[in-house]
């Protein structure tokens, strides 16, 4: 192996290039800060618009295991590359929770939002990228008393095409908006970004953090002297990071945003299946569950029909575009944990169950109002999509989202301190934003 070290010193390291790292890289370097940003992933696209695309962002078990899961089993997305999670995310846009940070003591300032809100492109979908088979399925829950309505989306409707499903496959026309965005200003503004390099630990000497040791893909150290060090890696890795660096309470809890498509066959019209994803969609506050009206893309669909009813699959494969579907995205308890070597394990409480069944219960009603066979509806692709809650505000982080430890910062959806409960990209933006107008007078 490689022995050779590579010495750097800088203003600030962030180890991680998802939404929040990008941000503050982004942030702190056009004010002139020196700032080195650390990806275990790489820069490049060669699949976009492709299952392919997703499969290469996709962190993997193994060579041979497409995903990660948890000791139980439960599917786990985390994203890896210049961009972190909003490769895979299929660019829905739900504002910060002011109150509830509030109650934590972090004020999220209204001019942040808005910046925010204008640099991630947010916008409401035009009537005509709303298809068929979610109009269905509005004007289904609407009958019923749920107010389903258009979802803010991070896309820029001019250069996206009506009817693409692609959005978690990555966007050839460049038109969902994705933290690599910020990476991309960030190194014109002078960062330093290394790419398939993995952050080992923090270097700290007496109470404060100097900097990160990190190695990259050919063997090669770097030992990166900062006055400040930012975690940014995501729910797993941050909390990983943090346990090698001598945090033994990092990762002991930890929230997943669980994940299931529930789905039926409607005998006139179409389905939603080739149809832009989460035009629709209800955050149903009262019981902690976002509900929006999507299938799968065609593929994925498949697998998941597949996997969990293999039978059934068979016999309905070509029925994709009768398929109309809804996912509900529900608000866990943080019954879980990060152990050493990063494997995660995931447990549900009672109340958890409760929320899954009325979620499913919802989600069914809706579907056979809107013409679905109440005999042939389905439920399929547990995952969890949101990895958070390792390293909580309140607990491990104070509200500057600093650990114990002075100059070192975490920023990611680790420091929430219960489940996102609703997609995070915008939140972690507008805490780096925050974050960055802090660290601003600390370097």
């Amino acid at each position: 192996m490689n022995s050779r070290i590579n010495r750097i010193d800088t203003d600030v390291v962030i180890a991680g290039a998802g939404p929040g790292g990008c941000t503050l890289a982004k942030e702190l370097s056009k004010k002139g800060k020196s700032v080195v940003l650390i990806e275990r992933g790489g820069d490049k696209s060669y699949f976009s618009g492709t299952p392919l695309e997703l499969f290469s962002h996709l962190e993997k078990k193994s060579k041979f295991i497409p995903s990660m899961s948890t000791k139980e089993g439960y599917s786990l997305v985390l994203g890896q590359g210049v961009g972190g999670g909003t490769l895979l995310y299929a660019g829905s846009a739900f504002l910060p929770d002011v109150d509830y940070w509030r109650r934590y003591g972090i004020e999220l300032e209204q001019d942040i939002i808005d910046e925010a809100m204008r640099e991630m492109w947010y916008s409401i979908p035009p009537d005509d990228f709303i298809g068929e088979g979610n109009r269905r399925v509005r004007q289904a829950a609407n009958e019923l008393g749920y107010p389903f309505d258009k979802v803010a989306r991070h896309i820029d409707f001019e250069k996206c095409r009506v009817g693409c499903e692609n959005c978690t496959f990555g966007c050839r026309r460049d038109a969902k908006w994705t933290a690599k965005v910020f990476a991309d200003e960030a190194v014109e503004s002078g960062a330093t970004l290394l790419t398939h390099t993995r952050v080992e630990k923090v270097a700290i000497d007496n109470g404060v953090a100097g900097g990160i040791t990190a190695v990259d893909g050919s063997g090669e150290r770097y030992e990166i002297s900062a006055r400040v060090v930012v975690l940014s890696a995501g729910g797993v890795h941050t909390a990983e990071i943090l346990q090698r660096s001598g945090f033994k309470e990092a990762g002991s809890w930890f929230t997943g945003d669980p994940t299931r498509f529930t789905f039926g066959f409607i005998k006139e019209g179409k389905g939603n299946g080739f149809e832009h994803n989460m035009t629709v969609g209800w955050h149903d506050e009262e019981h902690g569950v976002v509900f929006c009206a999507m299938v799968a893309p065609f593929l994925a669909w498949h697998l998941q029909f597949a996997q969990a009813k293999p039978l059934k699959w068979m016999s309905h494969a070509a029925r994709f575009r009768k398929a109309l579907g809804i996912f509900g995205k529900v608000s866990d308890e943080s019954t879980g944990r990060i152990d050493a070597g990063g494997v995660v394990s995931k447990t549900f409480t009672d109340k958890d169950r409760g929320v899954f069944s009325h979620a499913i219960e919802t989600a069914t009603r809706i579907l056979v109002h809107a013409g679905c066979d109440p005999n042939d509806i389905y439920n399929v692709g547990f995952t969890l999509g949101h990895p958070s809650s390792t390293v909580r505000v309140g607990e491990l982080l104070d509200t500057n989202l600093q650990t114990s430890v002075k100059n070192l910062y975490c920023c990611d959806t680790s420091v929430f301190p219960s489940a996102p409960g609703r997609p995070p990209a915008l939140t972690v933006v507008v805490l780096a934003k925050r974050l960055a107008r802090h660290l601003e007078s600390v370097v």
